[in-house]
């Protein structure tokens, strides 16, 4: 099996959509808007893991580079990625995060974080578990 990354369009949507029940239970409008704004703007990183034979895509990772007051640096924050269950374990997020490390290098990141995340995936890439409280308030 051959593996090619790609920066995906509008077009691919539907394809990264199908693959968010690996991960949440409910599809919701909300995250289908999240994931096209994702897609659409350019200052976010996006990558796409597509089997070369079947054009299927089998992964997706978005983040993004900004400043941390927490952490006093620019930081890569990784807002999303999903591998299908049929192909982890195989290095696709393994090679997706080294890409994104160089993106957010290249944009003066001093580290890379993820606000929250999967037990035991993260541990494995080689980041610290950080006991953060987070706050959240609707804005009417």
């Amino acid at each position: 099996m051959q593996i090619e990354y790609k920066t995906p369009g509008p077009g691919n949507l539907p394809k990264i959509l199908a693959l968010m029940p690996a991960l949440y239970s409910e599809i919701g409008e909300g995250l289908a808007k999240v994931l096209e704004e994702f897609v659409r703007d350019g200052q976010y990183f996006k990558l796409m893991a597509v089997e070369r034979g079947s054009g299927a895509v089998i992964g997706f990772m978005a983040g993004c580079c900004r400043l941390e007051v927490d952490f006093e640096c620019r930081a890569g924050i990784i807002e999303e990625i999903v591998i299908h269950p049929d192909y982890r374990k195989l290095g696709i997020g393994r090679k997706m995060l080294g890409e994104f490390d160089n993106w957010s290098r290249s944009r003066g990141a001093k580290g890379v974080l993820v606000p929250c995340g999967r037990a035991g995936f993260y541990e494995k890439m080689g980041f610290e578990k950080l006991p953060v409280t987070r706050y959240w308030k609707d804005l009417a």
